[in-house]
C-alpha cells in the first residue's frame, strides 16, 4: 500500500479508443497499488469503468465534477477537452492537475495558458514531448502507453478458429477509430494493389465508416470488412497474420503494442511516436504517411518473407515486455506522490 490517496480521472471523449483503454489500465494498476480512483467519463468508457467496479460520474455534470474534485487529491485529465475541464476544476479547488497528452496534433497558441496552469504534463511519446517544448517551451515527461499482458490468457481458441475459417487464409488486421487521423483511405488504396486472397479486417467505429465503405466499393475492393467495435479484441489479434496502420497522426498507437504482444508482424506509417516503437525497421516496417505503394510493398514483403518477419516479431516481443500497465501505474503514482508532497 502507498499513500491514502484518491485520483479524479477526467475524460470527455465519446466511444472507446486507445486513450480510454489506457485510462482503464492506469486506474486498474492504481487499484492494485491501493489507490482509489473516480472516473469522470461518458459513453462507453463510463459503462466499462462502472462495470469494473470503479466509482464513476458523468463528465458533463459540473456539480458532480466539483464534488468529486473536492474529494480527490489529484486531478488527472486524459484528453484535450478534459484538460480544459481540469484547469477549471483546479482553479476552483486548488488541487494539483496532471495532463496526459496522447496525440501529436498542432495546437493553438492559446493552449499554452492551459499548460501553464497544469502542475505536470505527461506525454506518451518522446516526439510529443519534443513538440510541446518546441511550440510552448513546456517541460514534460514521457511515460509510454501500456498493454495488458493478461489479454493472451483471455483468448478463446474456438472463436479464433471461427474467425480464421470465416476470413482466412491470410488476415491483415487494423484496429483504430474510423477518423481522418487514421487515414484508412491509404490502407484501402494499398489493398487495391495487393492479392485479393488477403482479407483486411478493420476493427473500430467512427464518423467516417460509411464514407470509407463507399470508397472501398468505388475502388472495387471486396476483401475489406469493417467489423466495428469488438470487446473481444484478443480473439481477433490472435487470428491476424499481419497488423497494419496507415495513420497520418499518432501518439504512440497502443494497438501496435498489442500486436507486439501477440507476435504479429507490423507495418506502420511513420506518424508521431510510432517510430519509437518500430525503430529503424527493427521491430516492424515503417513507411511514409500517405504512400499506398510503399505500404502495399511492405505488407507483401512481410507476408512473403517468413524468416525476416519472424526476426522482427521476436525483437518486438522482447521489447514490449517493458510496457506492462503495472509499471506505467507505478510511474504515475510517483508523480502523484511528488505533487501531493509539494502542496
Amino acid at each position: 500500500m502507498y499513500l491514502n490517496m484518491k485520483i479524479l480521472h477526467l475524460d470527455t471523449q465519446k466511444g472507446f479508443r486507445g486513450g480510454e483503454q489506457q485510462l482503464i489500465y492506469l486506474a486498474e494498476g492504481l487499484r492494485e497499488l491501493g489507490i482509489d480512483s473516480i472516473i469522470a467519463a461518458k459513453d462507453e468508457l463510463y459503462k466499462k469503468a462502472s462495470a469494473m467496479g470503479f466509482e464513476t460520474i458523468d463528465s458533463s455534470n459540473l456539480k458532480q465534477l466539483l464534488g468529486a474534485a473536492k474529494q480527490c487529491d489529484i486531478l488527472h485529465a486524459h484528453a484535450s477537452k478534459a484538460h480544459t475541464l481540469g484547469v477549471f476544476l483546479k482553479l476552483l479547488t486548488k488541487k494539483p492537475l496532471v495532463y496526459t497528452r496522447r496525440v501529436d496534433y498542432k495546437q493553438k497558441k492559446i493552449s499554452k495558458l492551459k499548460y501553464l496552469l497544469t502542475d505536470k504534463v505527461v506525454c506518451v511519446a518522446k516526439s510529443i514531448e519534443k513538440d510541446l517544448y518546441k511550440n510552448f517551451h513546456i517541460q514534460a515527461e514521457t511515460i509510454y502507453s501500456s498493454v495488458d499482458f493478461d489479454l493472451i490468457d483471455k483468448v478463446d481458441t474456438k472463436k479464433v478458429e471461427t474467425i480464421k475459417k470465416q476470413y482466412g487464409p491470410l488476415i491483415i488486421g487494423n484496429i483504430g477509430a474510423l477518423t481522418a487521423q487514421k487515414d484508412h483511405k491509404t490502407l484501402i488504396d494499398a489493398a487495391s494493389q495487393l492479392d485479393k486472397s488477403y482479407t483486411f479486417l478493420i476493427l473500430g467505429e467512427g464518423n467516417l465508416k460509411q464514407e470509407l465503405e463507399v470508397y472501398a466499393k468505388q475502388k472495387g475492393i471486396t476483401n475489406i470488412v469493417f467489423l466495428g467495435f469488438r470487446d473481444d479484441i484478443q480473439n481477433y489479434l490472435a487470428a491476424f497474420d499481419l497488423f497494419v496502420i496507415s495513420s497520418q497522426n499518432e501518439g504512440i498507437c497502443s494497438s501496435i503494442l498489442q500486436a507486439f504482444l501477440f507476435k504479429i508482424p507490423v507495418v506502420a506509417t511513420n506518424a508521431g511516436g510510432v517510430s519509437e516503437l518500430i525503430g529503424d525497421n527493427y521491430r516492424g516496417l515503417l513507411v511514409p504517411i500517405k504512400d499506398s505503394q510503399k505500404l502495399a510493398f511492405a505488407i507483401k514483403k512481410l507476408l512473403s518473407e517468413k524468416d525476416f518477419s519472424q526476426t522482427l516479431v521476436n525483437r518486438a516481443f522482447d521489447f514490449v515486455k517493458d510496457f506492462n500497465y503495472k509499471i506505467t501505474s507505478k510511474n504515475y503514482l510517483n508523480i502523484y506522490k511528488m505533487l501531493v508532497n509539494r502542496v
